[in-house]
């Protein structure tokens, strides 16, 4: 029993001690051919990158050639590719530089720049065009481009001289009916592309990315206000709005009005038509009019026509998107809230919003479905997927209002009372002169706003980005004069220092000596790895020859105590016992009269 016992444990030492030995040797085996794979991949990509090279190109030679041609060539050429004579072209480079302090540098010349921005405009190239054409980087151009513009921007009330518009208004056969009107505005839908988190308040009512723009033009079709910059989710008549109450804003003389369209409201400086009449030129052909209202209509649908024109010349598409149109009935269907229908809607359209049944702005048909079929079901009414969408409308027109007024010194939210607190009646009587639709807010209880600001919030145009010529040049203005100040800190701080730094662009050398030293350094720790694992290696065999060697002491001596083993059979014992641990150590727990019967019974 004994025997065995020790035989089994002597066993299982040396079976973890093998397998010890094999993970290590894996683990070695491992790291080598790991850092081996490195080196390797390493050595591709420099090859590649250094070695393996395209066909060499001249770019400073072929940027020289397609300038020459550019505005050093024909005539004919230079006012196809930048719309502009040779005479005019350089005339603007020398303008720019003496009055809008656009500087070169050494790599970019004023008349390579200004070049690029007027081929950019003339034919509306993308950086990857330019920069194919130039040679340049698609960063370079970029803040070239950004640099001529602002140059320009700087030297445009020098040049650009706004137009006065008559007062007194026009003559012309169609404008008679209209004596005090001064010309017309519209707003029109551009396309443009933005980042995704902007799309919702840019999203306009036939789902497009758009900005709306305002244009105000007198009866000679010449331009005397525009507004661009608002996101396409805002109404036109928000645009209106901020446009007379903006810095520069849209001057009306007392008297005078605008003509426009059914999407406006009548008021004072503005005659817009009947609505639910016949409106639209093209829907008078052989169609006279039949009473004063479709009379009325047409003869004001004739003299706005010049905005129209003014927009269509401007070869701008989409002009209608957003756009209200006039309808001699009101299809919504009418519903009887609550609020605690209210909150199970809010709780529903943000389980549907986590689905991913919300656009960009826009609700998705089947959330309002499905918060139609869930209200229904709980409150045991017939409610249907348009009174769901409806009352979202109206949810986000009260958000748009109550914001609106929030955003004005003197009124605050009382998230206790929820409503609206104002500081100075007097403010807020002035504020609703011009804000009539915020007259009703003023002592309204909105007990779920945290509801409506939370699924509205992100949807709403804001207008930030809305600006005019004279706001353009403001805020150049102002750009200019804090760059400068910056530049002249940043001067001060770098003559203060004793070190000066400079930005240098790494060459190619660089990267290459930075390569090269990464490799040194991964060959150095793979061979610190390696001597390392070597002289533990070296370490381990020393121990196991001198256990081998305590062994064979241990050997000897315990047979020189057994009598009558000498010669030949003592040398087979020593060899036995030293391949047969197990063994050894029976012979060493035995009696010693026995050790001589057991060595010779087992010992082959």
């Amino acid at each position: 029993m004994e025997s065995s016992i020790v035989d089994a444990s002597a066993a299982s030492r040396k079976r973890r001690r093998d397998e010890e030995e094999e993970e290590e040797l894996e683990q070695v085996f491992f790291i080598i051919v790991s850092v081996v794979t490195m080196l390797l991949g390493a050595l591709t990509w420099y090859h590649d990158k250094y070695f393996v090279k395209e066909p060499a190109r001249n770019l400073e030679l072929e940027r020289h050639s397609f300038l020459n041609r550019l505005y050093r060539g024909t005539e004919t050429d230079c006012i196809e590719q930048l719309r502009v004579s040779k005479k005019a072209f350089f005339k603007v480079c020398r303008i720019l530089q003496e009055k809008g302090q656009l500087v070169k540098t050494k790599n970019d010349p004023i008349d390579e720049v200004v070049a690029m921005f007027f081929h950019i405009l003339a034919h509306n190239l993308k950086y990857r065009v330019v920069h194919f054409s130039y040679c340049r980087s698609m960063e370079t151009i970029s803040r070239q481009f950004k640099n001529v513009l602002r140059a320009i921007m700087k030297v445009s009330k020098e040049y650009l001289k706004f137009h006065e518009y008559n007062i007194e208004g026009s003559v012309e056969n169609k404008w008679r009916w209209f004596k005090n009107s001064i010309g017309a505005l519209d707003g029109i839908h551009i396309p443009v592309t933005v980042s995704a988190e902007d799309r919702p308040r840019y999203r306009n009512r036939k789902g497009d990315i758009s900005t709306n723009v305002l244009g105000v033009c007198g009866p000679d079709l010449r331009f005397i206000y525009v507004l661009p910059g608002w996101e396409g989710s805002a109404g036109d008549s928000r645009v209106l709005r901020d446009a007379l109450h903006r810095q520069n804003c849209l001057h009306i003389p007392n008297g005078k009005y605008f003509l426009v369209d059914a999407g406006y409201t009548n008021g004072p400086g503005f005659l817009a038509p009947y609505r639910g009449t016949r409106y639209h030129l093209n829907e008078w052909i052989e169609n006279t009019p039949q009473n004063y209202k479709e009379l009325f209509n047409l003869r004001h649908a004739s003299a706005r026509n010049v905005i129209e024109r003014e927009m269509e010349s401007s070869n701008v598409k989409n002009k209608s998107s957003g756009k209200r149109k006039m309808s001699s009935e009101d299809t919504r269907s009418y519903f009887a809230w609550n609020l605690e229908m209210e909150c199970v809607l809010a709780d529903v359209l943000r389980d549907q919003r986590n689905l991913g049944n919300k656009g960009d702005g826009n609700w998705k048909a089947v959330a309002y479905s499905t918060a139609a079929q869930i209200l229904s079901k709980r409150f045991g009414v017939h409610l249907m997927a348009d009174n769901v969408k409806n009352r979202f409308k109206l949810w986000r027109t009260w958000y748009g209002i109550v914001s609106d007024i929030l955003s004005q010194s003197g009124f605050d939210w009382d998230s206790t009372k929820y409503m609206i607190t104002v500081e100075n009646e007097i403010a807020w009587n002035e504020y609703v002169k011009s804000h009539e639709e915020a007259k009703r807010f003023r002592f309204k209880v909105i007990p779920n706003w945290d509801d409506i600001v939370d699924l509205c919030a992100k949807d709403r145009a804001t207008g930030l980005g809305a600006e005019n010529a004279l706001d353009a040049d403001d805020i150049m203005s102002k750009e200019t004069n804090e760059e400068e100040a910056i530049h002249s800190v940043s001067f001060d701080l770098e003559g203060s220092s004793s070190a000066t730094r400079k930005n240098i662009r790494p060459s190619k050398s660089g990267e290459k000596e930075g390569m090269i030293s990464s490799m040194k350094e991964v060959a150095e720790s793979l061979k610190e790895f390696i001597e390392v694992t070597k002289k533990k290696m070296e370490n381990k065999k020393k121990m196991e020859i001198k256990e081998a060697q305590e062994v064979v002491h241990e050997v000897v001596s315990e047979l020189d105590n057994i009598p009558n083993f000498n010669g030949a059979l003592r040398h087979r014992a020593i060899d036995w016992l030293i391949e047969n641990p197990i063994k050894f150590t029976i012979i060493k727990a035995l009696p010693l009269d026995e050790k001589e019967d057991y060595i010779l019974s087992f010992m082959p």
